[in-house]
């Protein structure tokens, strides 16, 4: 490998997939928004996942965990269709504050209020996807619509089942 190879600096490149630039360049706006809001909700689900305490430890302990699991491995999937698109996916805490609809807390909470925290950011991610999703449609990016499709299903079930533990 020479040394020049290593000093690319430029994340973009060009790509013929039938998506014009500025719709690649939208899309992958848009989904850097899902990116930060998935970053921000996994670090807030690993939160209440280490905090829980109570009668309902062991199950909220256990669901948390199956969730910023599955979260881990979107937040790869989500930036490496950025980069399909040929776009630089957004990489810093401070770039994910920013493009973020979630809001950034880290207070002692009841388990309620800890499941109603995740079970509002989950909403916010959802539509935010949705927004994502007409984005695609609208620029015949289906690829990246499935992909959004497939997670808000996910997200609207850990909804349900944040829900159904939260119930009165």
């Amino acid at each position: 490998m020479t040394s020049q190879s290593l000093n690319i600096k430029n994340p973009e490149f060009k790509q013929k997939t039938g998506l014009q630039e500025g719709d690649r360049k939208a899309i992958a706006d848009a989904l850097g928004v899902v990116l930060a809001d998935t970053y921000m909700l996994f670090i807030k689900t690993q939160g209440v996942h280490w905090n829980i305490m109570g009668p309902a430890f062991v199950s909220v302990h256990e669901l948390t965990a199956g969730q910023y699991q599955n979260m881990y491995e979107a937040i790869d999937e989500i930036a490496e269709r950025i980069r399909a698109l040929g776009h630089k996916a957004p990489a810093s805490y401070t770039k994910y504050g920013a493009l973020s609809s979630i809001r950034d807390e880290d207070e002692p909470k009841t388990v309620k209020d800890m499941l109603s925290m995740l079970i509002s950011d989950h909403e916010t991610v959802v539509a935010d996807m949705r927004l994502a999703v007409e984005s695609c449609e609208s620029k015949n990016d289906f690829v990246t619509a499935d992909m959004m499709i497939g997670r808000m299903a996910w997200h609207e079930e850990a909804i349900w089942m944040l829900n159904a533990l939260n119930a009165d």
